[in-house]
């Protein structure tokens, strides 16, 4: 059984859609309680989600109370999913599973408190969580994570702090200035 995870309820039929990956898929995942980190609007600049080698997913916040951000007082519907048709190693991160048609919805299972069920996770060991930290180490790490992002995703760095995603302004404001500064060119000989 496979689950994909949505903020939306009632669907019956899941339809590909187009993504990060510039290709129409419908996505899937084994690990349930990874599939539930998806059931809220959420993104690369927000947490480092990865697994370790049982699967039990590893999310870092990217900031401050990220967690409860995204996820306090939010709901999601789980759908099952029959594994026919998916695909494996389409994109770059291994725990994801694709298929490029629709795919019929075998169970709808309502998470009323999307929140309240992922910290159920983490206290019974299924879901590691690493709240915000102002060590040097961790926050290293974010930074590799957000500078890879604004590159990958092609960010306007010359205009993203003008935007209304309040978090390339507060979070992220110094490494956008940094970057800029380095791609002006004065660095070449």
């Amino acid at each position: 059984m496979l689950y994909h995870v949505s903020k939306q309820s009632g669907i019956k039929i899941l339809k590909p859609a187009i993504s990060t990956h510039k290709k129409p898929y419908v996505y899937a995942i084994e690990n349930l309680v990874t599939g539930l980190l998806f059931g809220a609007p959420k993104d690369d600049f927000d947490f480092i989600i990865s697994n370790d080698e049982n699967d039990r997913p590893i999310v870092y916040e990217c900031y401050p109370d990220a967690f409860s951000l995204v996820y306090k007082n939010r709901g999601c519907s789980v759908y099952e999913l029959e594994e026919a048709g998916f695909l494996r190693g389409m994109t770059s991160w291994s725990p994801e599973l694709v298929s490029e048609n629709e795919v019929a919805v075998q169970n709808e299972i309502v998470i009323p408190d999307l929140y309240a069920r992922l910290l159920e996770e983490e206290a019974q060991g299924n879901l590691i969580l690493h709240r915000y930290s102002e060590d040097m180490e961790y926050k290293a790490r974010i930074s590799r994570q957000v500078v890879d992002r604004l590159i990958r995703f092609e960010i306007d760095l010359e205009h993203c702090l003008e935007w209304g995603d309040e978090r390339f302004r507060k979070y992220y404001g110094g490494i956008i200035r940094m970057l800029n500064s380095v791609m002006d060119g004065h660095l070449l000989q």
